[in-house]
């Protein structure tokens, strides 16, 4: 019958071929692309002498007489290697007796390789000083993350910023969606089987005609018309730059406007400018075109037809008929309270016109042609149309004179409802025409990009390191605080991905972990404290929180991990400020009508109750319920969500007439470890924090209650050699998950499943002893350690206790099943910096130390040019996975990763906070001798000059010297001056 092929059941690769077929001419340093020609995998051509591996043969397959040689010369030999060394290309043929013969290449073949071959060096272009990625727009791909920016406006000082930020991402071509407030999409997102490419193909693109004739298309730069294309991905704005053999110089210039008032909710600009560097004038015609995101996303799951049927056009008008804004008008009211907008700005030498031309019809507009040739351009059909979709093109005239520019400005947006309770149709026209209004003067767009650039510039002065590797210093200086900035605003949903519309997560506050610190170091203390207030608003009386939200919250107390994880963010703030009068300030309490308030330490003091007492199971740990941190890990399909259990608490402490706390609740679900040290850490933060408070009496009961969790946790959670995950209260044959002899194991060599989690929490939140760390890290380096990272777990079959688990949902390798979950690699690089701090064993200390590093070193994402299309990913931004079998960098970008890479780096460069002051506890790497980094706190600025011999140092067993403006310290404690002035503190360990 039939053979069956899979992809990871075919171990083989081209590669592996070609360098045994051909391994007296291969060195395995020498980098080599393949190809098999055809399905038996029996006639093969490679490429070697790369500077990287890169899909050269693909490349040289584009063209057509490469292709005829390569197949010509695959019909009497079953294998091809193309080599270039010293400057000589060889086509070395292996014939059917495995003999090698040399092939003469034509003259005209040997050039088109040895151009693309020459070319390949610079195909995944380069990062700049500046943090920028420069790209040529004609090159191969590595992967839908690689050449993509993100964008962000800035609501800062206007209300619920949290959820009304516009994001945006971009890919090389202007490609990509926008999102305005909450799940709203402003341009659409995809909604096709492309992986991982987000935002429908027309968006941001436009075309020039002249003379009936299109000689232009932004999102065609191999189009025989154009002679170079640039793009440059910069921190919050990209520009791409294109030049014509006719003599045109296009720039576009993309981005999102920061909030003023009274202006619309969120704007993106893109400012084309297209210089005539000919000597004759010229009668240009631009057609721009977009897709607006739908009114009710989620129709387009079962009903498309009505996505489109409540839709129809909508134009705002110039006295002159001039089109102002293409608008859709949707038939319900409840839709017409976000309303979507482009509005088109010709600026000739200050004299602004409008578009005379629209076609909102896309098959319309494409006719039979395509987007890269659509049929309609030379004249756009005026028609309105009574249903969607949201395509719309408008078109103006552009007459350029001989060495003149012109400039046309694009602006889509979206006017809404939300927070304006004065809102009405004319809000829509209003808001229209001050936007248009102050950018019709020149300059006006120059001057917003200057608003973005010198808020980052502010922002990103709360560090900036001052290291020998260059590469590292742009990292950390530049794009990384960015990153943590964008995603502190967005769901994890947006990004390169085809998500849906995925509401905030209550986990996702950890990207205030990191990004407080850069707001604390502008003064925007407030800010921080409007934004903990807001996460604290979704945490119920009871203390459960919503799972998700944005104006609404979702799945309350259904995820156990989320309100913890608002005790650190708490923690964190009144460390670095000292702050303890925030405890006592009001927030909502999430689920009550009318509205009820409490304090921020009271809803602490309910999630501590609930997430200690109450929802705990036999071994006194917390339930796990639908699920904790990671959301695979589904095993009790019964589970409740926190309505539900408060409910039947309740009941049951009422039938005993006992006091709501005096027991916990009654179930046989299982229990997450996890979520016992967080807890345990919540506990002793909150234990802290309540004697600087000077509440005693509550301390005294934190104290009780981190000894007894600690019991627990010791007893019935530590198995031999490492800490389970979960422990179960309702199987015969397992008692728990994690750790030797669980049974769950799904590789015979393996004794039990392991959890990278178990390892890091259980030394974040203190509760492993030191013989349990190397216990456990003897288990991570020898089950966990893969080549591209470590692992979030073992192989697992879940399947026996549950459906619906990691094991059942992904492939072993990806993302929860096995992939390198970077997020949670990173949280374990700052267990281990923690640990290396403080365990006896200097040996041992030494291993954590050089372990983090190496973690750390493959998810820093400037490293991905090392190998750009092996290891895919984006230079600029940490990506969410790494396939733990080929290393490949998988998305999504806006993720954990980031923000706990921050708080590593900070944790290495020995950056802690806390209510004394500055703890100076480095763990350098081996080689380095010296550190020097510049810290912003407050007003105040610090210069931090670390210096130690080669080899292993730290705090806890060196002699430690700190200078202070020149006067020694004792201790490594830096107290805080806050004021302005400079500082200058100079560390040697030896």
């Amino acid at each position: 019958m039939y053979s069956k092929l899979v992809a990871r059941e075919v171990y083989v690769s081209p590669e592996e071929v070609i360098r045994e077929k051909y391994g007296k001419w291969l060195p395995q340093t020498m980098a080599v692309d393949a190809l098999f020609m055809d399905t038996a995998y029996k006639k093969i051509v490679g490429v070697a002498g790369l500077p990287y591996k890169a899909p050269v043969v693909l490349e040289l397959l584009k063209d057509g007489a490469v292709a005829a040689f390569f197949k010509d010369s695959l019909i009497e030999n079953p294998s091809l290697l193309i080599i270039q060394q010293n400057d000589r290309l060889q086509a070395l043929a292996l014939n059917s007796t495995d003999g090698f013969a040399e092939i003469e290449i034509p003259a005209e073949i040997s050039d088109r390789i040895s151009e693309i071959l020459a070319s390949s060096i610079s195909w995944a272009g380069y990062v700049n000083e500046a943090g920028e990625h420069i790209i040529d727009l004609r090159t191969p791909s590595p992967g839908p993350h690689f050449h993509t920016n993100l964008l962000v406006g800035n609501r800062i000082g206007f209300p619920r910023p949290l959820q009304t930020t516009p994001k945006s991402v971009i890919d090389r071509l202007g490609g990509g969606s926008f999102r305005s407030h909450a799940a709203t999409q402003v341009l659409a997102t995809r909604w096709d089987m492309r992986q991982e490419e987000n935002g429908f193909p027309a968006n941001r693109q436009f075309y020039l005609v002249e003379d009936g004739k299109q000689i232009f298309y932004s999102a065609d730069p191999k189009d025989d018309n154009v002679t170079s294309a640039i793009c440059t991905h910069a921190q919050n704005f990209t520009k791409i730059e294109y030049t014509t053999r006719c003599g045109l110089k296009i720039e576009r210039l993309i981005f999102l406007l920061p909030q003023k008032e009274g202006m619309p909710l969120a704007t993106e600009v893109q400012q084309i400018k297209v210089s005539n560097a000919g000597n004759a004038n010229r009668k240009l015609k631009i057609i721009y075109t977009g897709m607006f995101g739908s009114a009710n996303p989620h129709a387009l799951f079962e009903d498309v037809l009505y996505s489109n049927i409540i839709m129809q056009t909508g134009l705002l008008l110039n006295e002159d008929q001039s089109i102002v804004a293409v608008t859709p008008d949707y038939y319900s009211d409840f839709y017409k309270e976000d309303v979507r907008f482009h509005s088109m700005l010709v600026d000739r030498k200050g004299d602004v016109e409008f578009p005379q031309e629209f076609c909102t019809n896309y098959n319309e507009f494409v006719g039979n042609g395509s987007l890269y040739r659509p049929e309609g351009v030379n004249q756009l059909s005026n028609r309105l149309y009574r249903k969607g979709p949201g395509f719309f093109a408008l078109a103006a005239d552009l007459s350029v004179e001989a060495g003149d520019v012109c400039q046309v400005r694009q602006f889509t947006g979206i006017v809404s409802s939300k927070l304006n309770d004065a809102y009405s149709e004319e809000t829509v026209r209003e808001e229209i025409h001050r936007l248009i209004e102050h950018f019709r003067s020149p300059g006006q767009v120059e001057e917003a990009l200057k608003d973005n650039i010198s808020f980052l510039k502010s922002y990103n002065e709360l560090l900036c390191l001052r290291t020998e590797d260059e590469l590292l210093n742009t990292y950390v200086n530049r794009n990384l605080p960015f990153q943590v900035f964008y995603q502190t605003f967005v769901s994890r949903s947006l990004c390169q991905t085809q998500k849906g519309y995925r509401e905030i997560g209550f986990r996702e506050i950890q990207d205030l972990f990191a990004s407080m610190y850069y707001f604390l170091a502008l003064g925007m203390e407030q800010f921080v404290k409007d934004m903990l207030k807001e996460w604290g608003s979704k945490v119920f009386e009871f203390g459960y929180a919503y799972h998700n939200f944005y104006w609404e919250g979702k799945e309350p107390g259904k995820w156990s991990d989320d309100a913890l994880w608002l005790i650190q963010a708490v923690a964190r703030y009144t460390h670095y400020t000292g702050d303890y009068r925030f405890l006592d300030e009001k927030c909502d309490i999430a689920g009550t009508s009318p509205v009820q308030q409490r304090s921020i330490y009271q809803t602490i003091q309910a999630i501590i109750q609930y997430s200690g007492q109450i929802s705990i199971g036999k071994h006194g740990l917390p339930l796990l319920d639908l699920a904790d941190w990671n959301d695979c890990l589904k095993l009790d399909q019964d589970c409740i969500d926190g309505i539900t259990k408060e409910r039947l608490y309740k009941e049951q402490v009422a039938s005993k007439g006992i006091s709501v706390g005096d027991e916990p609740f009654e179930s046989h679900y299982s229990e997450s470890v996890m979520n016992a040290f967080l807890l345990k850490m919540a506990v002793d933060e909150m234990q802290v924090i309540a004697s600087a408070k000077g509440d005693q009496a509550y301390a005294a009961h934190l104290s009780d209650l981190s000894n007894r969790l600690q019991g627990n946790i010791q007893q019935h959670a530590w198995k031999e050699n490492f800490f389970a995950r979960v422990l179960f209260n309702r199987y015969e044959n397992y008692s728990y998950l994690g750790a030797k002899g669980d049974g769950l194991s799904a590789d015979p060599s393996i004794d039990g499943t392991y959890f990278i989690n178990s390892f890091s929490w259980s030394i974040l939140a203190d509760s492993a002893s030191e013989e349990q760390i190397e216990k456990m890290l003897d288990v991570v380096e020898k089950v966990l350690v893969t080549p591209y990272g470590i692992k979030l777990m073992s192989p697992a079959n879940m399947g026996k206790i549950a459906r619906f688990t990691a094991t059942g949902e992904y492939f072993p390798g990806d993302r929860e099943n096995g992939a390198i979950f970077k997020h949670a690699s990173m949280m374990a690089v700052s267990a281990m910096l923690k640990a290396a701090k403080s365990v006896k064993d200097v040996k041992l200390a030494a291993r954590l130390s050089d372990l983090a590093y190496w973690m750390l070193d493959l998810t820093l994402p400037y490293r991905t040019m090392e190998s750009p299309y092996v290891t895919c990913g984006n230079p600029r931004f940490c990506t969410q996975y790494n396939n733990s079998e080929t290393g490949e960098n998988v998305g999504p970008i806006v993720s954990g990763t980031s923000t706990w890479l921050t708080l590593s780096l900070m944790s290495a460069l020995g950056i802690e906070f806390t209510s004394k002051g500055l703890v100076l506890d480095p763990i350098l790497r081996e080689k380095e001798q010296e550190v020097i980094y510049d810290l912003k706190v407050g007003e105040a600025e610090y210069r931090i000059e670390i210096t130690k011999p080669a080899g292993f140092y730290r705090v806890l067993d060196s002699q430690v010297s700190i200078l202070l403006d020149g006067k020694e310290l004792s201790g490594n404690v830096l107290p805080l001056d806050r004021t302005k002035a400079s500082h200058v503190v100079k560390m040697q360990l030896q």
